[in-house]
């Protein structure tokens, strides 16, 4: 393999876990706000938190250090419009992730702790998280087809 095909097997990798990964919790969340079981939307929200510091926050980190390698590796430009419209999105998901969806998570769980789960307040936090992560998935994956088409290169 060539350090272009390692660094691309790296990247895609780490877009399968965050991407793919966004996309499960969506499907969960919709099951669990459905079933409407407070203790469930609880462990929903602290495994959210805690998958997203633990996995997506590193995940998006590593696809943004191997995008950079493979683009000096590869020969492209950070001026390719394809590009610059994945490294905008890539870096608004960064900081709605660490400053927002994860600290929000936290302060989702502590509302249930104080609240309970089933509280107006809880509810109402768990639905602006989703919303948040819906709409940053639906520009993930259209980075994602971004990345395929490479319109205009």
């Amino acid at each position: 393999m060539s350090t272009y095909e390692v660094f691309l097997a790296v990247h895609i990798l780490a877009a399968v876990i965050w991407v793919g990964g966004a996309f499960v919790i969506q499907l969960l969340a919709f099951r669990i706000l459905r079933e409407a079981d407070p203790e469930r939307m609880a462990g929903f929200s602290r495994d959210t938190e805690w998958v997203g510091m633990r996995f997506f926050l590193p995940a998006s980190l590593t696809l943004l250090v191997f995008g950079f390698l493979l683009v000096n590796e590869g020969g492209w430009s950070l001026s390719d419009a394809w590009l610059g419209f994945a490294l905008l999105v890539i870096a608004a998901s960064i900081v709605t992730g660490a400053g927002f969806l994860g600290p929000e998570a936290g302060r989702l769980a502590r509302a249930i702790d104080q609240h309970g789960a089933g509280s107006p307040e809880v509810r109402a936090r768990l639905t602006r998280i989703l919303l948040v992560s819906r709409i940053e998935l639906v520009f993930l994956v259209l980075v994602v087809v971004d990345m395929v088409a490479k319109p205009g290169a």
